[in-house]
């Protein structure tokens, strides 16, 4: 790990999700895997399937609004709102302006792994079936687990 990690603007990474454009801000490499940041750029549109990861993360929403679920529960975030969600809890978030924008900040290295490879499916140009599939093997991979797993 170097000392300093100067990050100009519009030279990180970007990752393209189904949901969102996310662009690696601050990388494990240059933490010692103790957290990342990243930019997130959503459209409003589908939100994600509510999940958990095993990994706590913060929100701030820099442009828009959205609506996060935690535990069947809603929380509106508007433009300078901060919050945290503790690993384990139930969650998704959905835009309610045209698009929103929003650092998220995650312990480890999970998350950014987790997107990594989402952006690498997208290039695969699978069935939808297979597609699925292999989106459940990743996020197996990462310890992400979605509602309908948990439901009895």
């Amino acid at each position: 790990m170097s000392t300093i990690d100067l990050q100009r603007a519009s030279t990180g990474g970007q990752l393209s999700v189904p949901d969102a454009v996310v662009t690696v801000l601050s990388s494990g490499e240059h933490t010692g895997d103790a957290y990342e940041l990243m930019l997130v750029e959503a459209p409003c549109g589908s939100p994600p399937p509510l999940h958990s990861e095993p990994w706590p993360k913060t929100y701030h929403l820099l442009r828009g609004r959205i609506l996060v679920l935690l535990d069947g529960e809603g929380c509106e975030l508007a433009a300078g709102d901060t919050l945290t969600i503790a690993a384990g809890t139930m969650n998704s978030f959905s835009v309610l302006t045209d698009d929103a924008a929003f650092l998220l900040v995650c312990s480890g290295t999970g998350m950014s792994g987790f997107f990594t490879d989402l952006d690498a499916l997208g290039e695969e140009h699978l069935p939808e079936d297979a597609l699925m599939s292999r989106f459940g093997q990743i996020a197996t991979r990462y310890g992400i687990r979605f509602a309908e797993e948990v439901s009895p």
